[in-house]
């Protein structure tokens, strides 16, 4: 990320990288490395607009770039976001589909 990234920047591609890195370690979608940094810059994107607004807003924006991404690969339903703390960036997961809960608090202390 350039330096002069903004501060609503910066937290955007915390929290993207914090579902991005839950939702890896939870979930059945492989990705292929070669497409991170891809799946990292949709997430921001998407989150980017609700920093500073409703974590609902950022909450269903990841969401709807993780369902997105998951069409396109086969695979059970992966974990999706059900909560952001945006004092930290931390992100706790769900699983889909029934599937129960699965908590991954995926946080870094550099917001």
């Amino acid at each position: 990320m350039p330096q002069d990234a903004s501060v609503e920047d910066k937290a955007a591609r915390i929290i993207a990288e914090n579902v991005y890195y839950a939702f890896r370690g939870q979930g059945t979608t492989l990705i292929d490395p070669s497409h991170e940094e891809t799946l990292l810059a949709r997430l921001a994107e998407a989150i980017r607009p609700g920093i500073g607004g409703s974590v609902n807003a950022i909450v269903t924006a990841a969401n709807a770039v993780l369902s997105a991404w998951e069409r396109g690969s086969e695979g059970a339903p992966s974990p999706r976001v059900r909560s952001v703390n945006l004092a930290d960036g931390s992100v706790t997961m769900e699983l889909t589909e029934g599937e129960g809960l699965a908590q991954a608090n995926r946080g870094r202390d550099d917001v």
